[in-house]
């Protein structure tokens, strides 16, 4: 799992506001640019990493909601909280299939049928939610999302 990234020239000295702009455009940064390798499906680890720092970013604005106007937070967050589950589904998925795949080294050849069919049911149910992540991300592409999350932090505070 990747280190959170350093958030820059934070100063106890300067306004909330300031302060938290650094913060959350940090995370908005720190998320999305994972977005590439996550888009690619070549790196789990890549796709972990994003979704932790999602989640970093979400904790942000949980922790400082009042700071900001809660109509337009609610819709950035409702965003923000749909590719986190996406995100959520297929790691889930690698994990299980990890684990199976370890469990079956386990076993004697005879009793191996049954898990590779789970494998094969799991790999199946896992392309679907990758499609479904897929989507999602390319939605938020789209409509621009990181850039306009960012422009709203900026807005907002």
């Amino acid at each position: 799992m990747a280190k959170p990234w350093k958030i820059v020239d934070l100063n106890p000295d300067e306004s909330l506001k300031q302060c938290l702009q650094k913060i959350a455009l940090t995370r908005i940064q720190e998320t999305f640019s994972h977005e590439p390798a996550t888009m690619r499906g070549d790196d789990p680890e890549a796709l972990h990493d994003m979704r932790v720092s999602a989640r970093r970013l979400r904790a942000v604005l949980r922790i400082f909601r009042d700071c900001f106007s809660r109509k337009k937070l609610k819709k950035h967050d409702a965003r923000l909280q749909a590719l986190i589950r996406a995100l959520g589904a297929v790691r889930e998925r690698d994990v299980f299939l990890e684990s199976l795949s370890a469990y079956k080294n386990t076993l004697a050849a005879t009793d191996r049928k049954v898990i590779d069919l789970l494998i094969a049911r799991e790999t199946t149910a896992r392309l679907a939610d990758r499609r479904a992540l897929l989507r999602e991300m390319k939605y938020l592409r789209r409509m621009n999302f990181a850039d306009s999350f960012a422009a709203f932090v900026k807005s907002s505070l």
